[in-house]
């Protein structure tokens, strides 16, 4: 698979969110590095999984896409990371039922449970 450059990140105590991480993945024969949340990494890496690839080929198949795009519209490409996150939540998107979100406890007026800002109730032990 890729390079993964350095998956260490840090990580918001409170909301347990974490920042970039970078990794470097081949393109076309050439090193391309790219900073993404953890998230968006973990929902490349499964994506991978399911559709039997590489994370170096998927991520030069987005670009081949949102480059093709591109020529079409006549306009400046978007940056891609930013290409990659919007496939990451197409893809789950166009994957997800409703009995999946309701599995999820998802349609009840708490859009952030199993989210990372998910407030779990604190319990003390005082």
């Amino acid at each position: 698979m890729s390079s993964e450059g350095n998956r260490k990140s840090s990580v918001d105590q409170f909301t347990g969110v974490a920042s970039l991480t970078s990794r470097t993945l081949k393109l076309s024969g050439r090193d391309v590095t790219i900073r993404l949340e953890p998230s968006y990494w973990e929902g490349l890496e499964e994506i991978c999984r399911r559709e039997d690839l590489t994370v170096d080929d998927l991520c030069y198949d987005v670009r081949d896409r949102m480059e093709q795009q591109g020529r079409r519209a006549s306009q400046a490409g978007v940056s891609l990371a930013n290409a990659l996150r919007v496939f990451v939540v197409g893809y789950f998107r166009q994957a997800a039922t409703e009995r999946g979100h309701a599995r999820a406890g998802h349609g009840q007026g708490r859009p952030f449970i199993a989210t990372p800002f998910d407030l779990v109730p604190i319990t003390g032990d005082s």
